[in-house]
């Protein structure tokens, strides 16, 4: 029971998210063929509602409608419910919020999805709000519109469902192009546009950090010498690193900051974002030499090495963002609070880190860097990283944010990889043996019998058939411990992973990998993502690693394939920040094959 009612279908999922669903009121199923069955045979349509369990919105949507009793039997009584955790099927989010994209122009977490019983969407949001607001509709008026137009206009629904399996099929028409240095030219070009110079980042307001692409930024100058180029980098690494986006107390990055100064954060904390940003400060300073840089990528690793390590060596998936329904709680400081902590010392920690008594979150503070105190680029003086150890410990007595322990192996890919970087650049042999302690454990606990790979370990054992993400991911930071130690089986286990996939992925008449494998459920569209939105898509990991592998075995098979997947970036000019990790490769594909031309 929970709050006195039975649990729906998610009972016994092993799936944190899905667990914390389980006593709502809302009979959710997890994906499965009863929840399809069941709308089919009593035709309904399905709702299939995507989140994750360190999503904020996600937490904010459950308390206001899914606990709510009425809206709860809106959705019985007129929909078959399914829950699906992102993580856990990064294929389904991939596929239904692209749907939602097209039919919206918008989407994002938690992610609604309304669809036929046979899988296919025909309208969807994000966040629906309880009650009208915002130029919003209420979520159960949206439920009984939604119900009404499926019962009554069937041949409406019809026509969108066939409009959105038209669309995204076209997604995987590519024409390719010619690769040439002009391809890295006209994204750094059509990037300069949305920089900002005051803050760093690009856009404007809500800011993520965009590592994949400052990595790009960062090989950019390497190659060509564009001076601009670098400057970006370093504005952009040095501002999230003086401001709230970065936890200054415990190490590593919160998931993205709503404000254009990097100074107010959404709190929760992904693996992934860790992994990526540790590397990127690591390379920064292997460019630079800066000492902020140096600290950066050491704090995050041993925040990495500290909250997200598994007993087993195994890196878990994230924090949450709030504690107890706050966002950020842990996180966030009076003034008073500060001074109670600090006593004397108080005044000039304040001033270093922004403390007042107003606050600049509903009357608290987010520690963030004075900038015409500190100086851009100098790390934390060390009486300054004394104060910030007492504030931390203070800060171990709160109670602390949920972290999902789910062992995901693509994200502990990108971990193994920062780690094997970080271990031959400030010559940590600690990190290598951390990197080697987790790659062991995913071979042993995520690999089959029959050799596959599996999507993540939680509770003691591994669960649901890896994707191309997971694959490449894994074969990446392998190779990457190849390079740092020089032992041979590193190489071999990433050779086996690299031909593994190719076996299971490989669609040769587009000379691209699809996203699942040819062993696992077949959606209403077998999807081929390029896009490199919060890590890299698995046609970009899958053409680093085989670029990767042509250098060190001299098979030329793999550079083939690598070129074929590389040529199908035709969006790259369009949307470079969106190729952030294509355009890594591709500079590192220049550079191999001489092609680069005269600048």
């Amino acid at each position: 029971m929970a709050n006195g009612r039975q649990l729906n279908h998610l009972k016994g999922q092993k799936s944190p998210y899905l667990k914390q669903h389980a006593g709502n009121p809302v009979d959710w199923y997890p994906w499965c063929r009863e929840a399809f069955e069941k709308a089919g045979s009593e035709d309904r349509p399905l709702i299939i509602s995507i989140g994750y369990s360190s999503c904020h919105w996600c937490h904010v949507m459950e308390r206001e409608s899914f606990e709510d009793e009425e809206t709860a039997r809106i959705m019985n009584e007129n929909f078959v419910n399914i829950k699906v955790d992102r993580e856990e099927r990064p294929d389904l989010d991939s596929l239904y919020i692209k749907a939602v994209q097209a039919m919206t122009g918008h989407a994002g977490w938690p992610l609604t999805v309304f669809a036929t019983a046979e899988g296919v969407p025909f309208y969807g949001g994000s966040y629906f709000p309880p009650e009208d607001s915002f130029g919003m509709p209420s979520f159960k008026k949206v439920l009984l519109a939604v119900s009404l137009a499926y019962r009554k206009n069937r041949k409406k629904v019809a026509t969108v469902t066939a409009d959105v399996e038209k669309i995204l099929s076209k997604r995987s028409v590519i024409a390719p192009i010619e690769l040439r240095s002009e391809v890295s030219d006209l994204a750094f070009d059509a990037a300069r546009l949305y920089f900002d110079g005051a803050h760093g980042g690009f856009g404007r307001g809500t800011k993520f950090p965009h590592a994949m692409f400052l990595k790009f930024l960062l090989g950019y100058h390497r190659r060509t010498g564009r001076e601009e180029a670098m400057s970006m980098v370093e504005k952009t690494l040095s501002s999230m690193a003086m401001g709230g986006i970065y936890d200054h107390l415990a190490g590593g990055f919160h998931r993205y900051s709503v404000s254009e100064n990097w100074d107010l954060p959404h709190f929760e904390k992904m693996l992934y974002d860790n992994a990526l940003l540790s590397e990127l400060y690591t390379a920064a300073y292997e460019e630079t030499g800066l000492p902020l840089y140096r600290q950066v990528a050491m704090e995050t690793i041993g925040y990495m090495l500290r909250e997200m390590r598994g007993e087993m060596g195994g890196f878990y998936s994230s924090q949450d963002a709030d504690v107890d329904g706050r966002e950020g709680a842990c996180y966030i400081w009076t003034a008073n609070e500060v001074k109670e902590i600090l006593g004397k010392d108080s005044d000039r920690f304040m001033d270093f880190f922004s403390v007042t008594e107003d606050g600049n979150y509903e009357g608290r503070n987010t520690l963030r860097i004075n900038r015409p105190i500190a100086e851009e680029n100098d790390p934390v003086p060390d009486d300054m990283a004394r104060m910030k150890a007492r504030l931390f410990e203070a800060r171990r007595r709160k109670k602390a944010p949920e972290t999902d322990r789910k062992i995901i192996t693509a994200w502990n890919g990108l971990a193994i990889t920062a780690l094997s970087r970080a271990s031959r650049t400030f010559k940590r042999r600690d990190f290598a043996d951390e990197a080697k302690r987790c790659a062991r454990f995913l071979l042993s606990s995520l690999r089959g019998e029959d050799g596959r790979i599996l999507r993540y370990f939680l509770d003691g054992r591994g669960d649901v058939l890896g994707l191309l993400e997971d694959y490449a991911l894994l074969a990446g930071g392998l190779l990457s411990m190849y390079e740092n130690t020089g032992e041979e089986e590193w190489l071999e286990e990433g050779r086996r992973l690299a031909d593994r996939m190719i076996d299971l992925f490989y669609d040769d008449t587009k000379e691209l990998f699809y996203d699942t494998g040819s062993d696992q459920e077949q959606l209403f569209i077998r999807e081929r993502d390029l896009y490199d939105n919060d890590i890299p898509s698995g046609n970009s990991a899958a053409a680093s690693v085989l670029l990767r592998l042509s250098r060190v075995t001299e098979e030329r098979r793999y550079m083939e394939l690598s070129e074929g997947i590389l040529k199908s970036i035709e969006g790259i000019m369009e949307e470079p920040i969106s190729y952030g990790n294509f355009l890594v490769v591709l500079e590192s594909f220049l550079a191999v094959n001489n092609k680069e031309m005269p600048h």
